[in-house]
């Protein structure tokens, strides 16, 4: 691997470092959301009380641009065509959810002129669309671990898209029980009376945050093996530096357990 290749390495994987960087952030705030509906199933005043808080009703903003900046950077970084499929699908799912964002924003500061409605459907679509997104982050922070040689990065995306796929499936259950449909359009809930109901709906949230901490696990992973790969590649830089005095050239083979030049970039 020459210089100039070893450079554009380098500067790939920062990028990529930056934008898991900024899908973590949203991982976390989405966490932390998730939690909080958790513990309101046990404690109706605490989501009373907590739903006033004004950094709570804002919580969503910071997650939906946080995400849309993550994959923004994490796409075409990898010029492998399941990267790019992944982080271009990724992307777009995220710019969808800015969207919403925008037509509920707008809808709560008046800037519609009045409400746009669907709100049931619009808010079951950004959960359809949080689905498949965490099946996307899980495939992407896998695949970039595997590259780094993180072969249990393998086993971990199978759960964790598993997971998703169930959580996918209990959310149709739940859309098509709780949807009026007999309203008319635009589609209208209705309550759960039914103990079957009851439980779907207290499951879906249940492995909603199971899957939310299984992908931040993974893209947390990912920044720390991007900052190990990179102090690699630092100590290796200083090793073949002609000026480098000899304590700074020597290195501890037993520390090298990955560096690019053992294990090329392949493909994601």
């Amino acid at each position: 691997m020459d210089d100039l290749e070893r450079e554009q390495l380098r500067k790939t994987y920062q990028l990529c470092r930056i934008g898991f960087g900024f899908t973590a952030a949203a991982l976390l705030l989405a966490t932390l959301a998730s939690l909080t509906n958790i513990l309101s199933m046990f404690n109706r005043q605490f989501i009373l009380w907590i739903s006033d808080k004004v950094w709570y009703q804002f919580l969503d903003t910071p997650i939906v641009w946080f995400s849309l900046v993550g994959a923004s950077l994490l796409w075409g970084r990898w010029h492998e065509t399941t990267w790019q499929r992944r982080a271009g699908l990724l992307l777009i799912m995220s710019m969808i959810d800015v969207g919403l964002w925008f037509v509920a924003s707008g809808e709560a500061l008046g800037l519609h002129g009045g409400e746009v409605g669907h709100r049931w459907l619009r808010s079951h679509v950004g959960e359809a669309l949080g689905w498949a997104e965490f099946a996307l982050l899980s495939s992407l922070a896998s695949g970039y671990l595997v590259h780094l040689g993180v072969e249990q990065a393998r086993e971990s995306d199978r759960s964790t898209r598993s997971l998703a796929a169930s959580g996918a499936m209990l959310w149709m259950l739940l859309f098509c029980q709780r949807t009026h449909w007999g309203a008319g359009w635009p589609l209208q809930p209705r309550r759960i009376n039914m103990l079957e109901g009851i439980l779907l709906y207290h499951g879906f949230h249940l492995i909603w945050t199971i899957t939310v901490i299984q992908v931040t696990a993974m893209v947390i992973s990912a920044i720390q093996h991007t900052n190990r790969v990179l102090r690699e590649m630092d100590r290796e830089d200083s090793a073949e530096d002609l000026f480098r005095s000899p304590s700074e050239g020597f290195l501890d083979p037993s520390n090298r357990d990955f560096t690019p030049n053992d294990q090329p970039a392949r493909a994601l």
